[in-house]
């Protein structure tokens, strides 16, 4: 026998008490396989397209779902864009209310929130502030990291370029994308929010000081010099960058970078 409910019947059921206990026992017996279908569902590439603004869908039965939705996000992204020293703390309020109903758009602004920290260097505390409240609303370890790790993956990856010019111009852009999230990737750490990732990125900038371009050495000292004043604000720095600085400031003919790399080893 088949039984059919109606809609209005159906939002009566599912808060009934029957309901509620039924489906709490059953998270509390299936907790390994509810955070494995989890894990797949967030490593799911997500879809960007679907949401865009005045995207079509023809079946009227989705088009308000999808509307509703596109029109969260794009309120997610202008209050995002709107930060400022005097708004960040007010605005994350908002946003992490925006999504009390709306879980399912978590992934999506913590992509959103990743990319832009790759171009606005100058946001990067406030966007770690709203990442911090929104990961303790969600507390999604494995989230976060897979999203911190994708970004990382499309830095390093190279296309292939047809000229010198476009190498060069691939080439700065990997340099600008590095810097935003290693001072991203620091603030977080800082905050507690991440850990073990920062000493990746500082090494892989240091690397990048044996470069023969002079605009992409500078560029990566004074991303050095911001990674560590906030990272040894409260500390010395430890020996093995210390080190290392010391033996490329000695050896570096470019001045300027030079002086920057001594602003960090006499921490001023």
């Amino acid at each position: 026998m088949t039984i059919h409910y109606s809609v209005e019947s159906l939002s009566s059921l599912f808060l009934s008490d029957e309901f509620i206990s039924d489906k709490n026992s059953y998270k509390q017996s299936n907790k390994l396989d509810i955070s494995s279908l989890e894990r797949f569902l967030d490593s799911i590439e997500i879809n960007k397209q679907y949401f865009r603004t005045g995207i079509h869908v023809k079946n009227p039965k989705y088009k308000k779902k999808v509307y509703d939705d596109t029109s969260i996000i794009k309120q997610l992204k202008s209050s995002l864009n709107k930060m400022s020293g005097l708004t960040y703390k007010k605005l994350s309020e908002d946003i992490c209310k925006q999504l009390d109903d709306k879980k399912h758009l978590y992934p999506i602004l913590l992509q959103y929130i990743f990319e832009q920290s790759l171009c606005h260097h100058n946001y990067f505390s406030y966007y770690a502030h709203l990442v911090g409240i929104l990961h303790n609303k969600y507390n999604n370890d494995e989230l976060l990291l897979s999203q911190i790790n994708k970004i990382d993956e499309s830095i390093k990856k190279t296309n292939i370029v047809e000229s010198d010019y476009e190498s060069l111009c691939q080439k700065n852009k990997q340099t600008d994308q590095l810097i935003g999230f290693s001072i991203f990737i620091t603030e977080l750490e800082v905050k507690g929010i991440i850990k073990h990732k920062v000493n990746e990125n500082i090494n892989t900038l240091i690397d990048k000081l044996s470069s023969d371009n002079e605009d992409e050495l500078y560029k990566c000292s004074v991303c050095l010099y911001n990674i560590f004043k906030v990272l040894y604000k409260e500390s010395d720095i430890s020996e093995e960058y210390k080190v290392k600085l010391t033996s490329i400031k000695d050896s570096i003919k470019v001045m300027k970078v030079k002086f920057k790399i001594m602003d960090i080893l006499e921490k001023r």
